[in-house]
């Protein structure tokens, strides 16, 4: 029963079970209210999408034990009644409705409140981590019966949920096996062979330097050339930025990411590096250290986004002790080549710091009034190399392709990028949906352009580079409009749009990659490729999404999901339009939105693939492929007419064990089992705001080396 105060607050439960525990209900005479921040907009606002805040809205805290604690915003207005519909079953959900049986619907009673389909969530609090709604882990609340399952298996605490604990000591041993034993102080101990470095080396300079621009190419070529021919010769400095080159180009090495263990290694030896007593760290040349090692960490480690984000503040700060914030022509005199690489690796760093504040949700924490640097010339590295001092570059033509051509269009689109971001991860702006559609058209408008621009360059730029960017400007589009989606599926006249964007770049993005070269045999994928052929295989991006962390798996999977909700809202729409409701099964209905729901069928099954061979290629973290199995098993016993627990709890074993026997063969053992139920209160493993932060996205469960 719920409390009839203005402020009531209930204990959190400890059974990891999910419920609406606390809610702070203010209103125009409460005085109390009138003095707290404002957290939404009024009535008249929310008409027409925004979320301008004022003293009289209400906000009430649902907590997960699966997820966290999810603050919600309610309009004054509103005609939802919380203190009458906290504990009831849904209705009315896109998703659930408690009016149908439960084999034409999924979880037609779930403990969700229903205000996650109408109202913003203003925030997420993750085991103490406070998270924005533009963070990846939002769009687990779009597939509330999956979200449900998982709340229900921790509270049970059975055997599937004994069978995530058995995946996390096997993870741990994993941990323990890939750390390498090292002396600190001691770099270049595990230098690869010279056939790997090469492969390692060119990797790295075909991918990421050909968009950010760290190293000089030909100066770092000499000093790689001299690390064999002379090891002696190379510092302990040059040793660090090659490793990390190295680390970097490991993702592209082969499916399965076998170098991952040395990656980690050289990423440890950089950090040691940089954090050594009694050496001064403020030169151009640390900087690159750190802008390499910053790629490191997002493409070989495990490190979570806020940490990444946090660590990317110092970045900057350290390159503005070195003065790259400044233009170097308003600073003392300079060789051009000097000039130039300063020029370069500013740029690089603003968008490293702008991309890991849209990674961690977070405000970009600066402005374009903080710099004045502009943007490098169009030149070739040998032709910045062979000025002299006295040399006056002449930058190509725009429409001719060099090694600074892809960084340059980037650069100029970074004050569109830098204006979505703060307006997404902003606390105080004025987040109205015409202001999302405004700055919408805007970012869709530099897309458009930066992509036909890339199309007239000559010679054309790599598929990877192209693909590349598609995932870069992904993330601002899921940004604007994914947190709208839930709004969009209960009112689809006002939303449409965001839910038509979301899903069309979930469909662009996960057709660059999926589907999977093992599923080229699938009747309906040569059926869907007869049509339409698919992009081509680029194997570069599609080993980056699949041996990657941090971006490089959140993006593809908030895609995977909205191609998931996507389905799940058709399904729902098809039920309740549908003559044959209830005499026979969806597969067996003739209905206009049938193919449709079998090309997002097909791509949600892809999508499951996916997650599986990150498994394979050494990310020991089963809580994507447990998650994205039962969401589609649900998904395909609603279509099949069929109740959606039983499927999704026998999916739910079936794929813990299979994913067990995979970290079993990776950590050498397949033994660990539980004999008895574990006492999970010695390490809260079953505590509220503890399931996802167990390194879910690719994360180390809780230490990182």
């Amino acid at each position: 029963m719920r409390s009839r105060s203005k402020i009531c607050s209930y204990p959190k439960p400890k059974d990891g079970s999910t419920a609406i525990i606390s809610a702070s209900v203010s209103s125009r005479d409460d005085e109390t209210a009138r003095k707290s921040p404002p957290n939404l907009a009024n009535g008249k606002d929310e008409e027409q999408g925004g979320s301008k805040e004022n003293e009289s809205t209400r906000c009430d805290v649902w907590h997960s034990g699966a997820l966290g604690s999810v603050l919600v915003s309610i309009p004054p207005e509103s005609r939802l009644d919380l203190d009458a519909a906290s504990y009831l079953p849904i209705s009315g959900s896109p998703l659930r409705d408690s009016g149908r049986s439960s084999t034409g619907d999924l979880h037609s009673h779930s403990n969700l409140p229903t205000c996650l389909d109408s109202y913003p969530i203003r925030g997420m609090m993750i085991k103490k981590r406070y998270i924005s709604p533009t963070h990846w882990m939002f769009s687990l609340t779009l597939s509330p019966h999956a979200l449900d399952w998982l709340d229900e298996q921790m509270k049970k605490q059975g055997k599937i949920w004994q069978e995530m604990m058995t995946c996390k000591l096997l993870a741990r041993s994993i941990k323990t096996k890939r750390l390498l034993s090292w002396t600190p102080g001691r770099y270049g101990t595990y230098l690869p062979t010279k056939g790997v470095a090469d492969a390692l080396f060119g990797a790295y300079l075909r991918t990421f330097e050909t968009i950010y621009r760290i190293i000089h190419i030909p100066t770092t070529k000499r000093v790689y050339n001299t690390l064999w021919e002379s090891p002696g010769l190379a510092s302990p400095a040059q040793v660090v930025l090659l490793q990390l080159c190295f680390a970097v180009g490991a993702c592209f090495y082969d499916d399965v990411f076998s170098l991952r263990p040395h990656a980690h290694q050289w990423i440890r030896e950089a950090e040691n590096w940089l954090e050594s007593p009694g050496k001064l760290r403020m030169t151009v040349f640390d900087i690159q250290i750190m802008c390499l090692l910053h790629l490191a960490r997002q493409t070989a480690h495990y490190l979570r986004e806020n940490h990444v984000w946090a660590v990317s503040g110092a970045l900057v700060r350290a390159a503005m002790c070195v003065g790259l914030h400044r233009d170097p022509t308003r600073l003392p005199t300079m060789p051009v080549f000097e000039t130039e690489m300063r020029r370069r690796l500013w740029t690089t760093i603003i968008e490293l710091v702008l991309e890991s504040s849209i990674d961690a949700a977070g405000p970009p924490m600066f402005s374009s009034d903080d710099y004045d640097c502009s943007l490098p010339l169009n030149l070739n590295d040998a032709e910045l190399g062979d000025l002299g001092e006295d040399g006056k570059p002449t930058s190509h033509d725009m429409a001719e392709l060099t090694d600074t051509s892809l960084q340059i269009a980037l650069g100029r689109t970074f004050a569109m990028r830098l204006s979505v971001a703060k307006y997404s991860n902003g606390i105080k702006v004025d987040s109205s949906y015409r202001e999302t559609l405004r700055l919408g058209s805007d970012l869709m408008a530099e897309y458009r352009s930066l992509m036909k621009y890339l199309h007239a360059l000559n010679p054309q730029p790599t598929t990877f580079q192209k693909r590349y960017f598609e995932l870069i400007f992904s993330r601002y589009i899921f940004s604007l409009h994914l947190h709208y989606l839930p709004r969009a599926l209960k009112d689809p006249a006002q939303f449409h749009f965001s839910r038509t964007i979301c899903i069309d770049t979930a469909l662009r993005l996960t057709s660059s990659f999926l589907p999977l070269s093992s599923s080229r045999h699938n009747p309906v994928l040569i059926a869907m490729h007869s049509i339409l052929p698919f992009e081509s295989c680029c194997c570069d991006y599609e080993r980056l999404l699949i041996c990657g962390s941090a971006p490089f798996r959140s993006v593809p999977w908030q895609a995977v999901m909205v191609i998931a909700v996507e389905l799940a809202a058709t399904l729902h729409e098809a039920h309740s339009t549908s003559p044959w409701t209830g005499v026979v099964s969806f597969n067996q209905k003739q209905n206009g939105s049938k193919f449709r729901n079998i090309e997002l069928l097909t791509w949600l099954r892809e999508g499951a693939k996916w997650t599986k061979q990150r498994i394979q290629a050494g990310h020991h973290n089963v809580k994507d492929i447990v998650y994205i199995t039962v969401l589609l098993a649900g998904i395909e016993a609603a279509m099949d007419g069929t109740p959606p627990e039983p499927a999704m709890d026998a999916k739910g074993r079936e794929i813990l064990a299979e994913a067990k026997s995979i970290l079993g063969v990776t950590a050498g053992t397949e033994t660990t089992t539980w004999d008895t139920v574990p006492d999970l209160g010695d390490e809260g493993l079953g505590e509220v705001n503890e399931f996802w932060s167990m390194g879910f996205s690719g994360m180390e469960w809780e230490s990182f080396f």
